[in-house]
């Protein structure tokens, strides 16, 4: 009897588990997205296509990428920023995944191409980092209006990239980004057609312990300024 009790109780509280609004994927809504993108567009351009160099463009990145990447701005991590953080503290995690879909569903090179439907596609699980109480309708509503751009951020001089060289160092990225800058999984982000300004800045972060993650600053701690500038120019320049 003891047993039987055991295992229907661990059966009820699994079905409370599978049940819960956590335990179920939110629907992704690209029209809404499309919306809430509005007040991306300073930095970040219509469309997710970057009119500036120090701000990388979003249309056409992979769905779970992105994803992941707004709640490690949200919630905490190596991406807090002083711009992108207070932007995405007054989102809800529905806007995030709404956002997400829609940059992504331009299936093309980063900064190019048409607009499509996603299929199957979904993103995956994100983890929570940290408890987010949702904000306020009134607030939700104003986080959507257009705000001017930011002034870009300063970047150090770099020295001239080399597009052929940047290729042949490529190999080394190709397991989780592809031979030709398409991440190989949704948790990898794809860098062809990206801006080599943000690459640029975001490997010499890696590197330089800005940002942490256990595969790429492994990878990034041995690359010089040529290297990073080399595998910039590389990936920038795919089509």
């Amino acid at each position: 009897m003891k047993a039987q009790y055991s295992i229907s109780r661990w059966s009820i509280v699994m079905i409370a588990v599978l049940a819960s609004p956590i335990a179920t994927a939110a629907e992704a809504d690209i029209a809404k997205g499309e919306e809430k993108s509005q007040i991306c567009n300073a930095c970040h351009g219509e469309r997710g296509i970057s009119q500036q160099d120090n701000y990388p463009h979003l249309h056409g990145q992979q769905q779970t990428y992105l994803l992941r990447q707004m709640h490690y701005f949200r919630d905490g991590g190596d991406r807090r920023d002083p711009i992108m953080t207070p932007m995405l503290e007054n989102m809800s995690d529905q806007d995030l995944i709404n956002l997400a879909a829609y940059f992504s569903s331009f299936k093309a090179v980063l900064g190019t191409g048409s607009q499509a439907t996603n299929g199957d596609d979904q993103p995956m699980p994100t983890p929570k980092i940290a408890a987010k109480p949702e904000k306020a309708d009134a607030s939700v509503e104003a986080s959507t209006a257009a705000v001017p751009a930011p002034p870009a951020p300063a970047v150090a001089p770099s020295v001239a990239g080399d597009a052929a060289a940047g290729k042949t160092k490529s190999a080394a990225c190709a397991a989780c980004h592809g031979a030709d800058g398409r991440g190989t999984t949704p948790l990898f982000p794809n860098l062809n057609g990206q801006k080599p300004e943000y690459l640029t800045v975001q490997l010499k972060a890696f590197r330089d312990g800005k940002r942490t993650d256990p595969t790429m600053a492994p990878m990034a701690m041995a690359l010089t300024d040529q290297d990073i500038a080399d595998l910039a120019a590389f990936y920038g320049g795919l089509k």
